[in-house]
């Protein structure tokens, strides 16, 4: 096949894009295989040959698309306090990129995060998934926390209330409060304690 001449759509994708757009106007528990071959436009026969059932294309499609997600936040990962200074200082310059990327990451895949939003058990392990990301880049572990609640909080409600707002005013919105988020996690942090006097007497003292 020479480079001019176009790809062959595969089955797999046909029946990926079908279940997104089905995600996307009805939940999980209502869509059946019968409703994803024929908006597919497959055989029953041609969907049990890349999935076992709805249940194994759901956790095969999120695997795909919250690992892409995943390797997005992998870019913002750098894990020194020279970073975290920079990203306290110049965030809005310095992560616009990355997260509008992100935000159109969301958009594309809007269908997908209201359905897997309303499952706890998904919501709990991308948090925790972020979190680790987080972790990276501040080094600590209470302020990686109340980053990815924080991030997750802010999607949750973006996805909610029908994604309103350009794609980059989104993003400045999302990084202002990663900002603000380090800030508070940061006075969250106990005061160093003074180390206290040694009042013992020093041996052979009387």
């Amino acid at each position: 096949m020479s480079a001019a001449e176009p790809q062959p759509i595969s089955a797999r994708w046909l029946i990926t894009e079908a279940f997104s757009a089905l995600l996307a106007a009805h939940p999980f528990d209502k869509i059946s295989v019968h409703a994803i071959v024929r908006k597919a436009g497959i055989s029953r026969s041609t969907f049990y040959l890349h999935f076992q059932d709805k249940y194994d294309l759901m956790e095969q499609v999120t695997q795909e698309i919250a690992g892409e997600l995943l390797r997005l936040y992998e870019g913002h990962a750098g894990g020194d306090e020279k970073q975290l200074a920079l990203l306290l200082e110049h965030g809005d310059k310095l992560a616009i990129p990355g997260t509008i990327a992100i935000c159109e990451h969301f958009r594309a895949h809007a269908g997908f995060y209201r359905n897997r939003f309303r499952d706890p058990g998904f919501l709990s392990w991308l948090t925790d998934e972020l979190r680790l990301r987080f972790l990276r880049i501040y080094g600590d572990d209470a302020r990686a926390t109340f980053a990815a609640g924080g991030t997750m909080g802010f999607y949750g409600r973006w996805l909610a209330e029908g994604m309103p707002g350009s794609t980059l005013e989104v993003a400045q919105q999302l990084v202002s409060i990663a900002q603000f988020s380090m800030l508070e996690a940061q006075s969250l942090q106990p005061a160093a304690q003074p180390e206290a006097a040694n009042t013992s007497a020093p041996s052979g003292t009387y």
